[in-house]
């Protein structure tokens, strides 16, 4: 098999195996985990400016 074909196959297969992960990860969590999630990810998204920073 040359490179660029296995290189191909490789690509398919990549693709295919996300695809399918994408697809049970639908159908497996629930929708009201995926908002807590999110709701929890943008409360924790902002830094304090001064709480790192040295008095030097």
């Amino acid at each position: 098999m040359k490179a660029p074909a296995r290189l191909g196959l490789y690509g398919l297969v990549l693709v295919a195996v996300f695809a399918v992960a994408g697809f049970t990860a639908n159908a497996v969590i629930p929708e009201e985990t995926v908002q807590s999630w999110a709701e929890d990810t943008a409360q924790n998204t902002h830094h304090d400016e001064g709480d790192n920073m040295d008095g030097a």
